[in-house]
């Protein structure tokens, strides 16, 4: 699956833990914004394009965490990150497309 920027994109404010799969290193970040493929972090940690992360994002509105098992930095510029998710299991694949689409209605409503 490549990166597509095509991919609708949602402004959103979270939490994000992330952790290095090759190290276990974590550091938490904010989340800035969120589509199905991949999302863009504010974080204080250097990362290098390729890097393989585990992510939970944990989503504003008291919505559930989204647990994204394997995700690839694929850039990094000042302290934001743009990360592809690879894997996600199924039950937090369907939460995220439900926030997705919940929130999608909720932006274009107030365009």
């Amino acid at each position: 699956m490549r990166y597509s920027r095509g991919t609708r994109r949602i402004t959103v404010s979270g939490e994000a833990s992330v952790r290095l799969l090759l190290t276990d290193d974590a550091d938490d970040g904010t989340l800035l914004d969120l589509s199905r493929q991949g999302a863009r972090l504010r974080i204080n940690r250097l990362f290098e394009p390729g890097q393989k992360l585990a992510i939970m994002l944990n989503l504003p509105w008291e919505e559930p965490a989204i647990e994204v098992r394997l995700a690839a930095v694929r850039w990094m510029k000042d302290n934001r990150i743009g990360i592809e998710f690879l894997k996600i299991q199924d039950d937090d694949r369907v939460s995220l497309d439900v926030f997705l689409a919940a929130r999608s209605k909720l932006q274009e409503s107030h365009a």
